[in-house]
């Protein structure tokens, strides 16, 4: 976390200003052409200022996304005394919905931990552990757009629970952010001011084990000496998404990059394939 003195200090004025075509070395266009879908993309360099933006103002299906926030918003809690990570909520059978792995191993202890439930969220997407956190830590989704809303998101919303806020019909602004809006609150909680650096190293840590998104941003990068650590979504109607930090090597400063879609029929693995593929033209233009 040495780098967050910069960070921090860093102009938003890069999230503030009309979205600019992607430089000549990024063909995102033909990317979304490719699955016959939309490709919304905002990538910033932390160090430098640039930014890369294609529909990085139109509005896209977070799907699980939207976990990270969650997780970031139980971790202000935490530090604000709210609660703490050691805090164990009742688990009942009814809360079960599809997609259940870290629920179903506790499930059968009947409570588990704030800490238990964020990583369950973080790293393997857990759909009834959302939904816990969101009654126990927001009251409800709209909770969380309210603290999405004191965090200076005018943007980003949750409007539904897991799995319903997938659903992502045409033109529905439910459950929704744009990829610039999306950058700037990721880039205020994981490198800013946000969260204690403390906190910050623990979602690190949790994004870093997730495996969701090996095959998305992830497999963009040349080779390990790039870290990228992030979370998927994936919803219908082409709603298959990912949104990391990106460390280059040497050293260098992050890179929050945020890739959005929808309106594809395409396979998930298709898909993926853009998203990787969007990382890859990126690399190449940045170095």
């Amino acid at each position: 976390m040495q780098r967050r003195p910069l960070i921090a200090g860093l102009t938003l004025a890069a999230f503030a200003r009309p979205s600019l075509a992607a430089p000549a070395a990024l063909d995102l266009a033909a990317l979304e052409r490719s699955v016959q879908g939309r490709l919304g993309f905002f990538a910033l360099d932390t160090g430098s200022g640039r930014t890369v933006a294609h529909r990085a103002d139109e509005r896209f299906s977070t799907a699980s996304t939207f976990k990270i926030l969650l997780a970031a918003r139980v971790a202000q809690g935490v530090e604000g005394g709210r609660w703490r990570w050691e805090d164990e909520v009742t688990l009942h059978k009814s809360e079960r919905v599809a997609h259940s792995p870290a629920f179903d191993r506790l499930l059968p202890r009947g409570r588990a931990t704030l800490a238990e439930l964020c990583a369950g969220i973080v790293i393997e997407s857990d759909n009834p552990c959302a939904n816990v956190l969101l009654r126990h830590c927001c009251d409800s989704p709209a909770g969380l757009t309210m603290w999405l809303r004191q965090q200076g998101d005018d943007v980003t919303r949750l409007d539904r629970w897991e799995t319903e806020l997938n659903e992502n019909l045409p033109g529905d602004p439910r459950d929704t952010s744009t990829p610039r809006a999306f950058a700037k609150t990721l880039r205020h909680l994981l490198l800013g001011d946000g969260l204690s650096r403390t906190n910050q190293a623990r979602l690190w840590a949790d994004l870093q084990a997730s495996q969701t998104g090996l095959r998305r941003l992830r497999a963009g990068v040349p080779d390990a000496s790039w870290r990228v650590i992030g979370k998927t979504g994936t919803g219908y109607r082409g709603a298959v998404n990912d949104v990391a930090l990106v460390f280059p090597p040497d050293g260098r400063s992050p890179w929050v990059v945020v890739a959005l879609q929808s309106d594809s029929r395409a396979s998930t693995e298709a898909l993926s394939a853009v998203l990787a593929g969007a990382m890859g033209q990126l690399v190449k233009a940045w170095g």
